[in-house]
């Protein structure tokens, strides 16, 4: 661990919503000097000409705040060296990216790892993983290493950290007639760092903490958090619904989301340990989020419906869990029908009986043989919807 002063900057990699929006507010507030780097760089270009941007903060009721960032620069995206260059000075990078981008920034991050070896800079770096990737860590950290030599293998090892976050906000769009780079957060905004993976002293920076055992918590928040959310989008598009503060006021979707956390919840708290106090602060905060008015689009929130899906994803993931630990995901696999059904209107799948809806979710969700009850629960609650479509 390295005595050094580290400098108050950070590099953000992928200024979207939670990169230039949380991040980038939490820590401007904080006093640091902001590096955005993004692959649109034409965008990037007519924000670095407007010289700042705005972070409102909402929750559609009484939260309404609004920060002028304007202490950034932009990093060219247009070759590797610049931010190859930055790597080696800043102390601090958020990834704020999808997972299909984690391998290209694997490579320039072992690049700026060789260059301070070889300069003999010995202040650590921590690469923060912003993304609601589970096991997203240990990938990144495999990415790394396969690209440095040898020889750098060691110092990568003592002097980076390679830490999930749990980002506790969403990006949400922004009004018709806003400017165009401000962002738009729901309300209290927050990040939670991975202390085990942290080199390092730790920052002392509002709404920026840090936990042990992130593993359980980036679960609880996948299959959890976003479970819900995503499930609220599923039945709000069945409902017509055009918000996702809609789906929550209404009061059939509502019950249903509710008992879906519940379930995933139940299971999450008995493959993992939590403080019991810490836990029931979360669920809180998360349930507060029920009563919020922020205009979150469900066709938003229902993008990539088939990664949602997927195994071991914020659906089959949680509902499977819970058969592990004998609970019955009953509402966990109503969310995973409706899902489907969304996922089937958007591929012009029909599915016109018990086992079209079976052969489906095998296919999209990778249900094997042995995990027939999941399967049998998923076309029961089908079956359901569709009844109640008809009535």
């Amino acid at each position: 661990m390295s005595t050094e002063e580290s400098p108050r900057e950070i590099a953000i990699l992928g200024a979207g919503k939670i990169g230039r929006g949380v991040v980038g507010l939490l820590f401007s507030r904080a006093g640091y000097r902001l590096h955005l780097y993004d692959m649109y760089m034409e965008g990037m270009r007519k924000l670095e000409a407007q010289g700042y941007y705005e972070v409102r903060v909402t929750d559609g009721h009484d939260v309404d705040e609004s920060t002028r960032i304007d202490d950034f620069d932009i990093v060219d995206s247009t070759t590797d060296a610049e931010v190859i260059t930055l790597l080696q000075s800043v102390d601090i990078a958020a990834c704020c990216v999808y997972e299909g981008a984690f391998k290209s920034l694997a490579r320039v991050i072992a690049e700026a790892v060789s260059q301070r070896h070889a300069s003999g800079n010995e202040r650590d770096l921590n690469i923060l993983l912003c993304v609601n990737a589970l096991g997203a860590p240990a990938k990144v950290v495999s990415y790394i290493e396969g690209e440095l030599a040898e020889e750098h293998l060691a110092y990568f090892r003592e002097h980076v950290g390679v830490c999930q976050v749990m980002v506790l906000a969403a990006g949400i769009p922004s009004d018709p007639d806003a400017n165009p780079w401000q962002v738009v957060v729901s309300a209290n905004p927050g990040l939670e760092i991975d202390a085990d993976a942290w080199k390092g002293p730790q920052l002392q920076i509002e709404s920026v903490s840090f936990i042990r055992g992130a593993q359980g918590h980036i679960y609880r928040k996948v299959y959890c958090g976003n479970m819900r959310h995503a499930m609220a989008g599923f039945m709000g598009k069945a409902a017509g619904h055009e918000f996702i503060c809609d789906c929550h006021k209404d009061p059939w979707i509502r019950a249903n989301i509710v008992a879906a956390f519940e379930e995933a919840h139940a299971a999450i708290v008995q493959e993992y340990s939590f403080d019991p106090a810490e836990d029931a602060e979360w669920v809180e905060f998360i349930y507060s989020k029920l009563d919020a008015d922020v205009k979150d689009p469900v066709d938003r929130v229902i993008a990539k419906t088939d990664e949602k899906l997927s195994h071991d994803n914020r659906f089959v993931g949680p509902a499977l869990m819970c058969l592990r630990h004998g609970i019955v995901p009953f509402y966990l696999a109503r969310g995973i029908a409706y899902g489907l059904d969304c996922l089937a209107a958007e591929q012009g799948v029909e599915l016109k009986d018990d086992a079209a809806v079976r052969a489906y979710a095998r296919e999209i969700c990778s249900l094997g043989e042995d995990e027939w009850m999941l399967l049998d629960l998923v076309a029961k609650q089908h079956a359901d919807i569709a009844f109640r479509a008809a009535e």
